[in-house]
């Protein structure tokens, strides 16, 4: 890995498992305490929110400001979310602001590594270096909901948020070996139109722009299978609870070998190969899901989860490594949180949509609704200019 990477993947390493913890914990000490479910839904929309709301302005301040100071205040705000989620580990309010400090913690130091890595990283490094930090959150994703049954389950909810406590500790001692940089020399305006001038980029930029219009659809569509997939397993297909969870552990494994397989695949492979991989991977798996899963059962559904977690994974270390070669460097930050931004704002939306159609016309058609949204994902990326690249972009400067 090339130098100053260590520090960079410590830091947001850490900071991915204060993240998970805590959505794994929110819901589970809720329920236990007796909470409703719209009191638990409003809780995780709250930490949620810090996405949505903190990617903008986390983005200018990237681009403008020392980003080794932007993780140390993140690596603070995980501290102060993990320590007050321990302290009010029964209070509604109280774990809806830890988790909104934690969600904006991991903006920060997120946002901030992006904008760094290509400064220390060039080529097939970079999307080593990407792969690496993926592997590192999916890890996490993986990892920490076992953690927090087992904690809850022992009836120690304060270990959940104690080792949180610890992992922010350990985000905020990476961060503070992260070699300081100059902050950006670029003219400076107004916060708004510092944003604006981001979205513009990514607007008129034609793979970029297909970037975000596939990623929006994707998370549209795998938040519309989240919210369909347990009463279609359980109610369609009769699996039970254990199943349908073991069919997300596969989902976390295609997670894990995407993010393995991504460096050599990027050396090996055409990027605009890769680039309709990840969506076709996708819409292949849905269509599984839906077509074969009611008459073939728990199979296609974990071969389905499998792929929707592989292929994907693999695009994203790609375009990620992709956004980060055609950005000039005093756009890093806003471009990335563009893209977050848009894509924390749908997800939502993809929920809803699926919980209204599964409650009229059933959970199949929402099954079948997530998979057309993922064709969708594949007809954005197919139709743009990405398809053709064969080999990374040059750096923008």
């Amino acid at each position: 890995m090339p130098p100053g990477f260590r520090p960079l993947a410590s830091a947001v390493a850490a900071a991915h498992v204060v993240d998970q913890i805590t959505l794994a914990a929110l819901p589970l000490v809720l329920t236990a305490a007796g909470a409703s479910a719209r009191t638990i839904g409003l809780v995780v929309a709250a930490q949620s929110a810090g996405w949505l709301i903190v990617s903008l302005p986390a983005g200018v301040l990237a681009d403008r400001f020392s980003r080794r100071s932007l993780m140390l205040c993140g690596a603070a705000l995980l501290f102060a979310g993990a320590l007050i989620g321990g302290w009010g580990t029964a209070n509604p309010y109280v774990l809806a602001l830890s988790g909104f400090l934690v969600s904006a913690g991991v903006v920060l130091q997120v946002l901030s590594v992006f904008a760094q890595l290509p400064g220390i990283a060039v080529g097939h490094d970079l999307a080593r270096a990407n792969a690496t930090l993926e592997f590192a959150r999916a890890s996490a994703a993986l990892l920490a909901p076992l953690g927090v049954a087992a904690a809850l389950a022992n009836g120690k909810p304060w270990l959940v948020f104690a080792f949180a406590i610890v992992a922010a500790c350990l985000a905020f001692a990476a961060s503070w070996r992260v070699p300081a940089a100059p902050p950006s020399t670029a003219p400076r305006v107004g916060m708004l139109a510092a944003i604006a001038e981001g979205a513009r980029f990514v607007r008129d930029e034609p793979v970029l722009r297909a970037i975000a219009l596939c990623a929006i659809a994707w998370n549209a569509a795998f938040f519309a299978l989240t919210a369909v997939l347990a009463p279609f397993a359980i109610r369609e297909v009769g699996l039970g609870v254990a199943d349908v969870g073991w069919g997300w552990s596969i989902y976390g494994v295609g997670l894990l070998l995407g993010a393995l397989v991504a460096p050599t695949a990027l050396r090996t492979v055409s990027v605009g190969v890769l680039f309709v991989l990840g969506p076709a991977s996708s819409a292949c798996g849905a269509v599984l899901l839906a077509w074969f899963t009611p008459s073939l059962g728990w199979g296609p559904m974990a071969v389905g989860l499998f792929l929707i977690g592989f292929g994907p994974m693999i695009w994203l270390v790609l375009q990620t490594s992709v956004r980060q070669q055609l950005t000039p460097p005093h756009l890093l930050g806003r471009v990335g949180a563009t893209i977050t931004t848009a894509i924390y704002g749908v997800r939502p939306i993809g929920a809803l949509l699926a919980g209204l159609v599964a409650a009229a016309a059933g959970p199949v058609v929402a099954v079948w609704l997530a998979a057309g949204l993922f064709v969708l994902s594949l007809l954005a990326i197919a139709a743009s200019p990405a398809p053709r690249l064969r080999a990374m972009p040059q750096r923008a400067t």
